[in-house]
């Protein structure tokens, strides 16, 4: 298990594979079969919502399939470790 303080390169394993499992779902590929069910029921709603478990949280997300879609494995990689890292966007 992590926390928004472990190394860097450990929470960014972690999130390229969540990244490479979203989407090998979208594309319809297999997936690991832990997931598979939820994740075949899912594709009939608009969203997809995960949890990241971590040792000091569990974090939530609800992605439309749309971005899922839209959006490169790198993007969601960097926004899945933007929230576990808890980083915040500057807005200027």
């Amino acid at each position: 298990m992590t926390t928004k303080h472990s190394p860097l390169r450990v929470l960014k394993g972690q999130a390229d594979g969540i990244a490479k499992m979203l989407k090998a779902a979208e594309r319809g590929e297999e997936i690991d079969a832990r997931y598979a069910d939820k994740v075949a029921e899912a594709r009939s709603r608009e969203t997809l919502k995960f949890a990241v478990m971590m040792d000091d949280k569990i974090i939530t997300i609800e992605m439309p399939w749309t971005k899922i879609q839209s959006t490169s494995e790198t993007g969601l990689s960097e926004y899945i470790l933007k929230q576990m890292r808890e980083s915040r966007e500057a807005v200027h």
